[in-house]
């Protein structure tokens, strides 16, 4: 298995599922360039990463690629089995943090200096979406029952963005819960690699 990667892009929360499972791999680090050329564009159709390649060929989009990864290996207990409640939670809050959270915070940050009030309505729409995952973790260690998950993984790499935008100081659950997972030692490694 092999993942191409550029430090501090969605590849990162990749990279932290494979730390999680213990899975090996292969590492592709890449330049900005590199992900222009045509090679790369076999792999992802829009140049972008995180690309994984296994011997089936090539997956793309981190939240589909960190999903994958906790069904390769059920032991690492990063989801839960099919057909569960808790499986479908699972995947609500991994697709909530690509489509409720993610999207804000690009916004808010892409605009900030050359549209306030577009980065504005960014940080309103965030700070909604983000108050539903402050109330789930009300007296909540993880999203999803009493352990960490896939779905904690998504979630907690797309909300260290908006803790990195000061966008969490007013979420005193959602910064605890960001300090747990920062502090595991598979985030810590993932985030080191490339740096």
């Amino acid at each position: 298995m092999r993942i191409y990667h550029v430090p501090r892009s969605r590849s990162t929360r990749v990279l932290w599922a494979l730390e999680e499972i213990g899975q090996p791999y292969e590492l592709t680090l890449m330049e900005g360039e590199d992900r222009q050329t045509d090679e790369h564009r076999r792999r992802h159709p829009l140049g972008r990463v995180p690309v994984l390649e296994d011997e089936e060929g090539f997956l793309f989009e981190s939240a589909a690629l960190c999903l994958q990864l906790a069904d390769l290996d059920l032991d690492a207990q990063l989801n839960w089995p099919l057909a569960t409640h808790e499986r479908g939670l699972v995947y609500q809050w991994t697709v909530f943090a690509m489509t409720e959270l993610e999207s804000p915070i690009i916004e808010a940050r892409r605009h900030r200096e050359d549209d306030p009030a577009l980065a504005r309505a960014g940080v309103e729409r965030f700070q909604v979406a983000a108050a539903a995952v402050e109330q789930a973790l009300d007296g909540r260690e993880y999203l999803v029952g009493d352990r960490f998950s896939v779905a904690d993984l998504v979630c907690g790499a797309v909300l260290i963005l908006a803790k990195d935008a000061g966008l969490t100081d007013e979420l005193p659950n959602i910064n605890a819960y960001l300090e747990r997972l920062e502090a595991r030692p598979a985030r810590q490694r993932a985030t080191a690699i490339g740096t």
